[in-house]
């Protein structure tokens, strides 16, 4: 029989063990539930600030992406203009989309959607390509017949051809004989390719009045291609040269000037153009611009002006819209 001490010690015991392990329980708790949401709350914090961080990196890049695109559209893209940009930033990377349009005389067209992507991570900028400008491609027997051939680009425009004045070619395609068989509804853009380099101030006096000058192309030919290899008929997409309206359509009174400084903002993207045209100087005059073509739009009996001018070599029609 338990006497009354050891009785007394084991009811103290008994009540003791379980209430101190309780307390290491709750305390233990306590801890890992203050650890969790100290832990959270720091993962809110850093993730908020990469957020932020993220957001200014992009916008950062976004806005010198567009200012270069636009320069770009000075120097490389005739008769075309960028819209306004609408941006769309993600994580690491965004694009920028806009609605390219041109000018037919009074007339303006869009002339497809784009987009551009940026990123500030190297590797993903540009992982996915581009579609580019033309709405398919050309598949052909020869050389000479993928030449010949006519592009569009992705909503269905006719691409416009240049000749250069220093390449003698078999053939020259000559659009203006296809105006009498476009109605008086209708307006359109041409190239014409010049017989030799003019100044820019030449060009302007030489061409009629009744139609919009859009465009100069910019003599930018290195070295006359060999008499062996198939003669280059360049592109939209492969010519550089002067607008004559701005984004509005309205003519500039030195159309030059905003070429020559798109050229110098992008002349790491265009070294070797720059050195080019500025003759190893380090800043290109107005007198280094050499003029062998130009873009001009208008409705048909405005461009049936241009018929049997003795310096256009070639003409290739371009956009052809509805007048009104």
């Amino acid at each position: 029989m338990k006497s009354d001490d050891e009785k007394l010690r084991e009811l103290f015991e008994t009540e003791e063990k379980p209430n101190f392990k309780s307390l290491i329980k709750r305390a233990k708790f306590l801890s890992a539930l203050k650890t969790t949401i100290i832990s959270f709350m720091i993962f809110i914090i850093l993730g908020f600030g990469a957020l932020i961080l993220n957001a200014h990196f992009l916008n950062d890049i976004a806005n010198k992406k567009e200012k270069d695109l636009w320069h770009y559209y000075n120097i490389a893209k005739p008769n075309a203009y960028l819209s306004n940009t609408q941006t769309d930033d993600r994580l690491m990377t965004g694009d920028i989309e806009y609605v390219r349009y041109r000018f037919l005389g009074g007339k303006l067209i869009t002339d497809g959607n784009y987009k551009e992507d940026y990123s500030y991570i190297p590797f993903i900028n540009g992982v996915y390509g581009s579609t580019g400008d033309n709405l398919y491609s050309n598949i052909a027997n020869s050389e000479q017949e993928l030449e010949d051939m006519i592009n569009y680009n992705k909503v269905g425009k006719r691409i416009m051809k240049f000749y250069h004045p220093s390449i003698q070619y078999d053939n020259y395609i000559n659009d203006l004989e296809v105006l009498d068989n476009i109605g008086s509804d209708k307006v359109m853009e041409l190239s014409l390719s010049f017989d030799s380099k003019y100044s820019l101030d030449e060009v302007k006096n030489m061409l009629p009045k009744e139609i919009t000058l859009n465009w100069y192309w910019v003599d930018t030919l290195n070295d006359k291609p060999s008499e062996t290899r198939l003669k280059p008929i360049f592109e939209e997409s492969e010519v550089y040269g002067i607008k004559a309206l701005d984004g509005q359509g309205r003519s500039l009174d030195d159309p030059e000037e905003r070429f020559i400084n798109s050229l110098e903002v992008l002349s790491d993207n265009f070294i070797s153009l720059f050195n080019r045209l500025s003759n190893g100087k380090d800043k290109i005059t107005k007198d280094d611009l050499k003029i062998v073509g130009v873009v001009v739009s208008g409705d048909a009996e405005s461009l049936k002006n241009l018929k049997g001018k003795s310096y256009i070599k070639a003409a290739s029609l371009g956009a052809v819209a509805d007048k009104y």
